[in-house]
């Protein structure tokens, strides 16, 4: 079979493709979604320049029909891959991708891979182009139908009087993180929530960051941390039950998922009594050029 790369422009078949591709584990890739819709938006919204070039190549047949893809989520030279996407059996066919990418990409170094730990065939591509496995985690998801919210909150949003005392704890907790305290407090909005629980006088006993977009039905839970004099108690339980029942307190809201660490026990055991519900096994791999 005759087989065309080209790059990416009709975002609503590329979203199609991805959708159906990335419902089956075996060719599930963590970065994507599952909902066309929410792909599409994600693809208009991080995968396309301001010249609406699009960051995706396709793989398509002498008929026109999409077999494979990848594209890039960039940030600086790094990116985060989604794929490779491929509904033939041909390893060579994701080599030539690949290396188109890297051509039209010069200046990317850090390429990050999040590959279903039952997508097979990705993680023999993986180990043919030297990446490195550099963690296990899992998908966790929870359906507001299947959660009771909590009626008597005793969070309450951050007051400045206790940023200190939160950066202080943010900084022992996640000391090397994506968001430190300041760009929390600057991201902080009326769809990014940061919920607090402390006794009066005292310092924060935990705390709970998440961010929500209603326009598109997606929220995301950044952070739930606890201090150390104060686990083991039922805090960083309360703590998350509280942030959920907020969370599902927009409308659109239906579904909450997590990636947490697969080593995490003690942790991931808060997320369970929850109702979270594991989805997914994932492999992380970084490679560098």
């Amino acid at each position: 079979m005759k087989l065309f790369i080209e790059k990416a422009s009709n975002l609503e078949e590329l979203s199609l493709f991805l959708t159906r591709l990335n419902n089956q584990k075996c060719s599930h890739i963590g970065y994507c979604g599952d909902e066309a819709k929410e792909i599409y938006h994600t693809l208009k919204d991080d995968f396309t320049g301001d010249n609406g070039d699009v960051r995706f190549l396709l793989a398509r047949s002498n008929t026109g029909e999409i077999e494979a893809a990848i594209g890039v989520d960039i940030d600086g030279d790094t990116a985060e891959v989604w794929g490779p996407f491929n509904q033939t059996s041909s390893i060579q066919l994701q080599h030539l991708l690949w290396e188109k990418l890297l051509q039209e990409n010069p200046k990317l170094n850090v390429f990050h891979f999040f590959i279903n730990k039952e997508n097979v065939q990705q993680q023999i591509f993986m180990d043919e182009i030297k990446a490195k496995v550099t963690g296990e985690h899992l998908l966790l998801e929870l359906r507001k139908e299947d959660f009771g919210k909590v009626t008597k909150m005793e969070s309450t949003l951050l007051k400045e009087s206790d940023f200190l005392s939160f950066k202080k704890l943010h900084n022992q907790i996640f000391p090397s993180t994506y968001y430190n305290a300041d760009a929390i407090k600057e991201r902080l909005s009326a769809v990014n929530i940061l919920k607090i629980l402390k006794e009066e006088g005292k310092e924060i006993q935990a705390y709970a960051y998440f961010e929500v977009n209603p326009d598109i039905a997606e929220a995301s839970l950044e952070y739930v941390g606890v201090a150390k004099a104060c686990r083991n108690s039922g805090l960083g339980t309360k703590m998350l039950k509280e942030a959920v029942t907020e969370m599902f307190s927009f409308p659109t809201i239906k579904e909450i998922k997590l990636v947490v660490q697969y080593s995490n026990g003690p942790a991931n055991h808060i997320y369970f009594k929850t109702g979270f519900k594991q989805q997914d096994r994932l492999i992380s791999y970084v490679l560098k050029r």
